[in-house]
């Protein structure tokens, strides 16, 4: 295992991790989970959909959205809308702040969701999927970067992954919203004056049912879900003002007095505390450094230079590494159970509308449930072994459910209700691929990319790998309707081998960043001094020494304390 090289990483590293350590750091621990309102509604706008998209109210209003491929667009536009977010808040959340950055976020999410919710044409829902997607990227970039800068060293992991846990409540919460407000009025449109509103093979026809009205199921059952997502929105927007800018930025700012003051707040110690001296002089180490660095790029390679640098083989790993691990996390399939699943569990023999929401409310449930463990003991068990177990866990359970899917395939395709028992087996497989996941490359993946990147580089980072991550989202909710319907059996196949590869990428490419400090691994990158450039290393060396970092063994051993002089130090070492 890799030693820490940071005075604050080998200090924290004996503290309590878990709940016990988020215990024990309660206004951090509050700050993550508020900040996790976003996320929620990450989470809710996922699940949200594939339940409507089977409301025969909806599909009497929206005939247009029945075919497969028109299908896949709606379910992807939303990602199209995330991918552009994500990259506009890489410079966003850089300029603005963190926080404000989401605040931002929450207002272009309010338009999008209300275009979706009052939508009278399809144009219209098409436009608040892409726009509310805009908000939806916007978050997935910024929580866990803010989430991960205010968290001490033992607990990150376990802070961050809160940002999963809450996509997966969201997820839950729209799920069973959903199949209660099925029932509103009823579960079917009955559409007035239409005898049969049903084709031979028991499908709703709704090219020829639309501009009946619904006498049955309302219009609410749809928009009230659709609508929902606003509050929880309105609740981070508000409560933003009265939590903490990130530390990490106050100091790319050159705010040190107060990222002092807001460090000591997070960490609930003196502002001469010993441990909080070093972890404010190792950040403002970090930042020298990186402004150092950039300084020097921009005077070789103009304004684009520290965007050019993020390509320079310094950096070029680890973009590979975070760009590669969000493919893999997209083409283990989990999306396509999220988008998709009550159209999956119905091709396991299951004609009930019913039934096939409630198994797909299941799947939220235990969404929650396997996040959990990853909340309390990623830190004590490390990144890469809760991957490389749930890479093993999904490739096994895609390959049963092929199986199954493949041999019994034909006579659930007969809508008689035959071989009920092994279309369970099928759907008890998707739980628990959704467990694995749940417990691994859902939280794991945002992790890990959070760590990878250097202090002036991690929001620029964090961008592209977030919308890598939502570009791949795109093409498998665009692929999986289609997948399913042609390749059958085969899509399951397709996911388990990435679900391998995936395994095998992080055990060969990945290094264990567990008990490390973001400014460690800015330089340290692996904890390997071998890595490390002999002009990076000199860089630091430099700065630690004039800040009074070098040879310190122990927080204990930094004996000054941080001054106004201190403070301003890096001024006077550019100059």
């Amino acid at each position: 295992m890799a030693v820490s090289q940071s005075v604050v990483g080998r200090n924290n590293a004996e503290k309590a991790h878990g709940m016990m350590g988020m215990l024990k750091n309660p206004y951090v621990f509050l700050t993550c989970c508020f900040a996790s309102l976003g996320c929620i509604m990450y989470g809710y706008d996922q699940g949200v959909m594939s339940p409507v998209l089977v409301m025969e109210n909806f599909e009497n209003h929206f005939p247009l959205f029945m075919g497969s491929t028109i299908q896949g667009w709606l379910v992807s536009a939303l990602e199209l809308g995330a991918w552009a977010g994500a990259l506009i808040n890489g410079v966003l959340a850089d300029r603005i702040s963190r926080k404000y950055s989401m605040m931002v976020a929450v207002i272009i999410f309010t338009l999008g969701t209300s275009l979706q919710a009052a939508a009278q044409t399809p144009a219209y829902f098409f436009a608040g999927r892409v726009i509310g997607g805009i908000g939806i990227g916007m978050f997935s970039m910024v929580i866990p970067l803010y989430q991960a800068e205010i968290a001490p060293p033992e607990l990150r992991g376990s802070l961050v992954s809160l940002q999963q846990l809450s996509i997966t409540i969201g997820t839950a919460i729209a799920f069973w919203i959903d199949y209660g407000m099925q029932f509103v009025g009823g579960n079917t449109c009955n559409p007035e004056g239409i005898a049969n509103p049903y084709l031979a093979d028991g499908t709703y026809n709704a090219a020829v049912n639309n501009g009946h009205t619904c006498l049955g199921q309302k219009t609410i059952a749809w928009r009230l879900p659709l609508a929902l997502q606003i509050i929880p929105a309105w609740i981070l927007f508000f409560g933003m003002f009265y939590f903490p800018f990130s530390p990490r930025w106050l100091m790319m700012k050159h705010r040190e007095e107060e990222a002092l003051s807001t460090l000591s707040r997070l960490r609930r110690l003196p502002a001469n505390d010993p441990l909080i001296r070093a972890e404010f002089l190792e950040i403002k180490a970090a930042v020298m450094f990186d402004e150092e660095t950039d300084a020097e790029l921009i005077g070789s390679a103009g304004r684009l230079g520290p965007w050019k640098a993020l390509f320079a083989p310094n950096m070029l790993k680890r973009l590979w590494l975070g760009c590669g691990t969000m493919i893999c996390q997209q083409f283990t399939g989990i999306n396509a159970v999220l988008y998709y699943a009550p159209q999956i569990f119905k091709s396991f023999g299951f004609s009930s509308t019913k039934q096939t929401l409630l198994a797909t409310g299941v799947t939220g449930i235990l969404q929650i449930v396997f996040t959990v463990p990853t909340v309390l003991w990623l830190d004590k068990f490390g990144r890469k072994t809760f991957l490389i177990v749930g890479a093993i866990g999904m490739f096994c359970c895609h390959i049963v459910v092929a199986t199954v899917e493949g041999i019994y395939e034909d006579s659930w395709n007969l809508n008689e209700g035959l071989n009920k028992t092994q279309g369970w087996v099928a759907i008890v497989f998707i739980w628990l691929f959704a467990c694995n996941f749940a417990y691994s490359w859902g939280p794991v993946a945002w992790v890990l990319t959070q760590e990878i990147f250097p202090n002036s580089q991690r929001s620029r980072g964090v961008a592209i790998v977030a919308s890598t991550n939502w570009f791949f989202n795109f093409i498998i909710g665009l692929t999986t309707k289609d997948m399913l319907d042609n390749m059958k059996y085969g899509t399951y196949i397709f996911f388990a081998i990435f679900s391998g590869l995936g395994g095998l990428f992080i055990w060969y490419f990945a290094p264990e960043t567990k008990d490390k400090t973001l400014e460690e691994l800015d330089v340290y990158f692996g904890g390997d001094n071998a890595t490390i450039a002999a002009a990076d290393r000199e860089r630091m060396e430099r700065i630690y020494e004039t800040l009074g970092l070098a040879g310190v063994e122990n927080v204990e051993d930094l004996k000054v304390a941080v001054t106004a002089d201190q403070i301003e130090v890096a001024h006077e070492t550019k100059a």
